[in-house]
């Protein structure tokens, strides 16, 4: 844990000894009351997300206390949007982690032709439950601004959604590519990308269809196969690095 988040409404209020943070700061980093830490307040890619400096008011064996002294606004997230295919859900947080570490400003976490139908009944997707895994991200990369996620029934739904966006537009396929991504580079005038991986077993012809109808250039990670967490944070690395953020 890199930074200390918390959320708006803890600042002041007491935290449950059991609380993963409490428990960081306490046997990790080892403070004690009255000393102080780097902080933030969570935030999403427009709302406010201070950085500044916490102070331990209190600690014992009931839990911990935190003030709060605001300094700056967090940067801005990376103009980078991921649609991705449903993965399974105990995927779903880690990619989730990874991708909020990157700083992407938003996911949409899409049903596909062949994705696992079951995925979408987990409690992950059904509740929207993806707070955790989110700040988990924020803690690691030191900046409590979250990236906006969000789902989609399907590609075509999705699509419509992501219609006027701005960017640079990207699917992963090797069977359709123009190249490796790692050969791509962004036309004049593109600062922002979107980015689209299918489910674990890729796209159909007919999703490639939409996607190209809807101006998306194929690429692809080379010619090993790669698992979805790895595929989506190795594409969304190289996007960032060709758009001058990594």
């Amino acid at each position: 844990m890199n930074l200390l988040v918390l959320e708006p409404d803890e600042v002041g209020e007491r935290l449950p000894r059991s609380d993963r943070r409490v428990e960081h700061v306490r046997k990790i980093l080892r403070k004690k009351a009255g000393d102080t830490l780097a902080a933030g307040i969570a935030g999403g890619p427009v709302s406010p997300a201070p950085l500044g400096t916490a102070t331990l008011e209190e600690l014992d064996e009931k839990g911990a206390r935190f003030s709060f002294a605001p300094e700056r606004e967090a940067p801005p997230l990376r103009p980078l949007v991921l649609l991705l295919g449903l993965p399974r859900p105990i995927q779903a947080k880690r990619i989730l982690k990874d991708l909020a570490s990157l700083g992407l400003s938003r996911i949409i976490l899409s049903g596909t032709e062949l994705g696992e139908k079951s995925y979408a009944d987990s409690d992950l997707y059904l509740k929207g439950d993806f707070r955790r895994p989110l700040l988990e991200g924020a803690e690691q990369a030191g900046s409590p601004r979250l990236p906006a996620v969000s789902t989609s029934p399907s590609l075509k739904a999705a699509l419509r959604v992501l219609a006027d966006a701005p960017g640079a537009r990207i699917a992963l396929d090797p069977y359709r590519s123009a190249g490796p991504l790692g050969a791509w580079l962004p036309g004049d005038g593109d600062d922002s990308a979107l980015l689209a991986i299918g489910s674990e077993r890729g796209w159909t012809a007919r999703e490639l269809d939409e996607l190209e109808g809807a101006r998306f250039e194929c690429r692809d990670l080379g010619d090993r196969i790669l698992k979805t967490e790895t595929a989506a944070v190795a594409a969304a690395s190289l996007v960032l690095s060709r758009l001058g953020y990594l």
